[in-house]
């Protein structure tokens, strides 16, 4: 079958829109949970918790649930990427992540002109407000990157696909050597860095997809030894930012197949795809759930190791439930409706203009 070496698909048949795969649902549920369980072992250490063992822990899986995370984003984005103009991109994508960045960004300088930020320095509130436009938040960077990236992807896309990732990688790399930095911001850093794991989810978006139906548990077991190996003799390597940008698509692939694995279990699937289908309230909850949560709590009430578990599943359990109890408002976690029916009206104006012209 004769392929499209420009865009990496099938040049008989369009990119039809990427369907709810339960595989995608199960890594972004492993990916948001360990992303909340590294957030509680921050907000404990930060605030004289005895959890350094765990410290070593969450940083070696940071080659593991932001690459998953990001490399999943990159596969839903493909098909809107390739096919949209930039009008129906923005109305369809790009008009709630940058609606949600902005009001949860309010929301973050509100909630924590009254609540401790332990693991951020101290900063004016009103200056970290106006800074978010171009300093994105510990704990929002994710939505920023996406906007990003995603602008960034639709630029691109007519460009060979081995350009697009030699760019993407390129990026990743002067980011991640710390060639290129911005303000010195670990969170710019990891915006230019993850970069190319979007990327590889846009532009091999029918590898990944490939990949994933070959998945077995050797797959699981050799992604997963390559990683191990990989972060034990990473510190010891020259030029360890290039390294480590490898590492994050191995990680990434070791994400993919446990997910697909885990995917194949009724329970699983369920348990842990319930939680990748509803990420958002989640990611931009946890830190504001934390940050409550360890000023309120005696210091080594329980273990430390113990209470970044306990502190975990809390905060997910919570941001659930607030999601369950203001979830059916607009404005909250989807667009305002007067905007959503504008971008609705607008995106079929686009389709019925882009059906007059073929």
């Amino acid at each position: 079958m004769r392929r499209n070496l420009r865009n990496g698909h099938d040049s008989r048949t369009p990119l039809a829109p990427a369907q709810r795969i339960a595989w995608i649902d199960v890594a972004r549920g492993i990916a948001i949970t360990l992303v909340v369980f590294h957030h509680s072992i921050q907000f404990l250490d930060a605030t004289g918790w005895q959890v350094d063992a765990l410290v070593q822990v969450t940083a070696a899986l940071s080659t593991f649930r932001m690459p998953l995370f990001f490399l999943v984003s990159g596969v839903l984005a493909s098909s809107a990427i390739a096919r949209l103009s930039f009008a129906s991109l923005f109305w369809k994508r790009l008009a709630l992540l940058v609606y949600l960045y902005a009001l949860w960004c309010i929301i973050w300088w509100a909630w924590f002109l009254f609540v401790p930020r332990p693991s951020e320095p101290l900063t004016s509130p009103v200056g970290d407000l106006a800074t978010a436009l171009y300093l994105p938040w510990s704990g929002l960077w994710f939505l920023y990157a996406l906007i990003l990236y995603t602008v960034a992807a639709w630029v691109l896309r007519r460009l060979p696909r081995v350009a697009q990732l030699g760019i993407a990688f390129g990026v990743a790399c002067l980011f991640a050597t710390g060639i290129v930095t911005v303000s010195s911001s670990y969170t710019w850093r990891s915006v230019g860095t993850y970069f190319a794991l979007f990327m590889t989810g846009v532009v091999c978006r029918q590898i990944v997809e490939a990949f994933a139906r070959r998945v077995n548990v050797w797959w699981v077991l050799g992604t997963g030894a390559a990683l191990a190996a990989g972060t034990a003799v990473l510190p010891f390597l020259p030029l360890q930012g290039v390294f480590r940008v490898a590492l994050c698509v191995v990680g990434a692939a070791f994400g993919v197949s446990i997910a697909v694995m885990l995917a194949r279990s009724p329970i699983a699937r369920r348990a842990v795809g319930a939680l990748g289908s509803r990420t958002l309230p989640i990611y931009v909850l946890n830190s504001l759930l934390l940050a409550l949560a360890v000023a309120i709590l005696p210091v080594e009430l329980v273990p430390g190791s113990l209470a970044a578990v306990l502190l975990t599943a809390l905060v997910i359990t919570t941001a659930l439930i607030i999601r369950r109890a203001v979830g059916s408002f607009s404005g909250i976690f989807t667009l305002p409706t007067p905007i959503d029916r504008f971008a609705k009206r607008r995106l079929q104006v686009d389709r019925l203009g882009a059906g007059r012209g073929h």
